[in-house]
């Protein structure tokens, strides 16, 4: 008998069975191949009929044995090949994987693990429970801040969100910004970001304190709850993502919502910036800033962009995970329904002052973990502090 064949059969006599299991909100993972004497598998993302991008994976690995080698292969698109996965032993905390291997349309990881049963993801997940821990801990704190509820969805889950409406002091100006994060539901890096910003608004940093008793802040963890809870991507899904919805009409109840919070801070003279935050493609190193096209701001508009982009310049840029100088547009050769897309809207649809811009914090480095997006979310914050300091 061959030493290999020999090693099989000591393994499949000691080892447990490998199982995955999805069974849980955002659970995806469909096993195309396990070999239980080779101990490797592979999976693909769950396919959901009309939900978008098949590119989000999240399971739980059981029967492993503590020590052992487990070979993972993942096959999807480009975008569900992360270089370095996330990994968790809580399914709580989450740390980043050795690099894989790419090849055509796969990754693989060779992984070992500490323990019997482990959950493994496409990067740190941010779910609907994650997003209520975040606003609840939020509010106990007493800082000024409640809970709402933005929306309900297609499906009657609740879209919570957290808000500071100080109110009004005589001879001081209120302004008024609005951030979001997963219109696309994979991007589960942008949602970590929020959560830093909201940490450090919370925080007994006298700026952040001068922030929210001056300043109507609303932030909505996750707009497409829907497919963040059943596992899918969400980008182009039928007949269009969230933020190709920023219409007269839109299809999701959370867009309209949020475009009549907007619509209410503008009237009352008290909004100055939306920021939407996602992730971008795999090879964007470094997260940069998109904006509408040149020709659609006005002198004021554009003036107010420029002092943004160098207030969050001074504190992203000395992130670990930095800042593109460069910002890109998205205009007519971006996408078709380009005058859809959220910051488009809230050009059109709000005073010269105000600043719309997609913040994409880079997902493929090793600094995209659950530490470095909650840095960059701290850092966000300041920079939001410091804008809007000036006259």
């Amino acid at each position: 008998m061959s030493t290999y064949a020999a090693l099989c059969i000591c393994l499949s006599l000691t080892s447990a069975d490998l199982t995955v299991n999805t069974d849980f909100p955002g659970g995806s993972g469909t096993v195309v191949l396990l070999d239980q004497a080779t101990r490797s598998l592979t999976i693909q993302p769950t396919p959901h009929k009309d939900t978008g991008w098949e590119c989000w994976w999240y399971f739980q690995l059981s029967g492993v044995t503590p020590g052992e080698e487990i070979t993972l292969t993942v096959k999807s698109m480009v975008f569900g090949l992360p270089r370095w996965a996330g990994v968790s032993y809580d399914n709580k905390t989450w740390k980043q994987t050795p690099p894989g291997k790419a090849d055509k349309g796969t990754v693989t990881y060779k992984l070992k693990f500490d323990q019997e049963k482990i959950w493994l993801a496409w990067g740190p997940p941010f779910q609907k429970s994650d997003a209520e821990e975040l606003i609840e801990r939020t509010v106990k704190k007493n800082v000024g801040a409640t809970k709402f509820e933005l929306a309900r969805t297609k499906f009657d889950r609740p879209v919570p969100a957290l808000r500071w409406d100080p109110p009004a002091k005589e001879g001081v100006k209120r302004r008024g910004i609005w951030l979001q994060s997963r219109q696309h539901a994979w991007e589960s890096g942008s949602s970590w970001v929020g959560a830093g910003m909201v940490d450090w608004i919370a925080s007994d940093d006298p700026e952040a304190k001068a922030l929210r008793e001056t300043t109507r802040i609303v932030y909505v963890p996750i707009m497409d709850i829907d497919n963040v809870e059943i596992g899918a991507g969400g980008k182009d899904q039928k007949p269009h993502d969230h933020n190709r919805d920023w219409s007269a009409e839109p299809v999701f109840t959370a867009v309209a919502a949020a475009q009549k919070g907007i619509s209410e801070m503008n009237e009352a003279g008290e909004f100055n910036l939306f920021i939407d935050l996602h992730n971008p493609a795999p090879d964007d190193s470094k997260p940069f800033f998109y904006a509408v096209p040149a020709n659609l701001l006005s002198p004021e508009r554009a003036k107010k962009q420029g002092e943004w982009l160098a207030a969050a310049e001074k504190f992203l840029g000395a992130e670990k995970l930095s800042l593109a100088k460069d910002i890109k547009e998205s205009g007519p050769g971006y996408h078709p329904l380009w005058r859809q897309i959220s910051k488009t809207w809230v050009v059109h649809n709000t005073r010269d002052h105000v600043v719309a811009c997609t913040l994409e914090t880079s997902w493929n480095t090793p600094n995209s973990t659950q530490e470095g997006y909650q840095a960059y979310g701290r850092a966000l914050g300041k920079a939001i502090h410091l804008y809007l300091q000036q006259p």
